[in-house]
């Protein structure tokens, strides 16, 4: 992955640019097969028969140069291991456009036939556009607890007992380093016993100016500019922003301990100002790409960025995220398919998704583009194989993970008009925690119904 899916991260996870409030709802007011009804589930395969074509049209936003040709491997294999069976192609769209698109071919009643997860699709299963695709994931081995991690499903049970949707790989977050400014600092490395109170002091060691101007930063707050970031500290600290993350009934910004976790991250920026600011973090982008290009020594990212900083000169590694109050709570997202009811390939998306999650994910972990579901391929000497040291201590975060999504109707409009806004002008020191976590509280709550 590249430093542009880093800065499209961003725009993915805070803004979620694909579906503002009035595109909600739009996609609200198109009607769909038994709307309003229990969702249908799907027909499971049968080994014989086909529901649908066979030439398949796969939908995903594009991630970059490295992510997107691994998708595309990916589909040349299945291609080549289904061949006189189903043909499959992928088509890729900027974020801001997918979830437009998928939008648009729902309310013209001619949905993808299979488009990749985000959290905006909670609101197609809230509409009933997408089957029940646990009878199918039943006939495969993703329910073996021992095979896979069943238990980091649970968030996608959004009826409480079944999968809407079909997953292949998690991500989480860790902190990156750069081994060689911490070789030419003569400092240790971080490891599973830092803090981020370490992180803040070590930071300073690390940095370098010339001119009176920081040419190189110890630390960037990273994905803690982003609001999953800051709620990774208010769960250390016992709290979070919502009272489930499964339909929550209420929001809790205002709570010390949240509050806390947003001065924190502020003041790494400000009052302390051992992390870049905004608008110092902007010229870096603009000028030589950040982490990757050895502009800072450490970064709390998501392990998505593993890809791109393979491509690094300098040396690095990764660490699991660092304690905040004594603990380390690491957010996790599941990677994966969504199968519209009026799919027009059923059996050869079905087939694609699952053959993605079970056959393929020895393969996924030799191309080291996803982290694979299976534990096995995620354990194995092919995914550790090349990896930065530490991937394996930080893989273990994901037993004490959280999901790092909030899932409620309303939420993309949350995400746009409260907690993009607010969380904006929180670290650009415009707003206090106080008065930041009081009008997102307020705002949330208006919307949460």
């Amino acid at each position: 992955m590249s430093t542009t899916r880093s800065n499209h991260t961003v725009s993915r996870r805070t803004l979620l640019g694909g579906l503002t409030a009035a595109g909600t709802a739009g996609l609200f007011g198109c009607s769909g097969n038994g709307a309003g009804s229990q969702p249908a589930p799907a027909p499971a395969p049968t080994g014989t028969a086909v529901v649908g074509k066979t030439n398949l049209d796969i939908y995903a936003w594009t991630n970059g140069p490295t992510i997107d040709a691994n998708f595309r491997k990916r589909v040349d294999l299945f291609n080549k291991e289904h061949a006189g069976k189903f043909t499959a192609k992928i088509n890729f769209l900027p974020y801001d456009q997918y979830w437009q698109k998928v939008q648009l071919q729902y309310a013209a009643r001619k949905p993808f036939d299979i488009y990749y997860w985000d959290v905006q699709a909670y609101a197609h299963y809230k509409r009933n556009l997408v089957f029940n695709e646990q009878p199918v994931i039943d006939t495969t081995p993703m329910m073996d607890d021992s095979a896979y991690p069943t238990k980091l499903y649970d968030p996608w049970k959004f009826d409480e007992k079944n999968l809407f949707c079909v997953p292949e790989n998690i991500q989480s977050m860790a902190l990156f380093y750069n081994k060689t400014h911490f070789d030419q600092a003569g400092l240790d490395y971080p490891d599973e016993t830092w803090t981020w109170d370490k992180v803040i002091e070590t930071a300073p060691k690390l940095q370098k100016s010339a001119g009176g101007k920081v040419t190189r930063w110890g630390m960037d707050i990273g994905a803690l500019g982003i609001w999953w970031g800051i709620q990774a500290l208010a769960w250390a600290a016992g709290t979070a922003f919502v009272d489930k993350p499964l339909e929550p009934t209420k929001f809790q910004m205002t709570d010390p301990k949240v509050v806390e976790s947003m001065k924190y991250v502020q003041d790494m920026m400000w009052a302390k100002h051992v992390a870049p600011r905004p608008d110092e973090r902007a010229g870096i982008a603009e000028n030589n790409g950040g982490f990757a290009s050895g502009a800072y020594s450490m970064i709390a990212d998501g392990t998505w960025n593993i890809a791109s900083f393979q491509q690094m000169k300098e040396k690095w590694a990764m660490a699991p995220l660092p304690k905040y109050q004594g603990n380390s709570v690491a957010p996790y997202w599941l990677g994966g398919w969504v199968i519209p009811r009026q799919s027009a390939a059923l059996t050869a998306a079905q087939t694609f998704a699952t053959w993605s999650a079970t056959d393929f994910q020895p393969q996924m972990a030799k191309d080291h583009d996803w982290i694979p579901l299976q534990n096995a391929a995620r354990q194995s000497q092919d995914m550790l194989r090349g990896m930065p040291e530490g991937f394996d201590a930080a893989m273990k975060n994901l037993e004490n993970a959280r999901i790092g999504d909030i899932y409620t109707a309303n939420m993309q409009q949350i995400f746009n008009e409260v907690y993009g806004t607010n969380f904006e002008q929180l670290l650009n020191n415009k707003l206090t925690p106080q008065a930041a976590a009081q009008k997102m509280q307020d705002a949330a709550t208006k919307l949460l119904g």
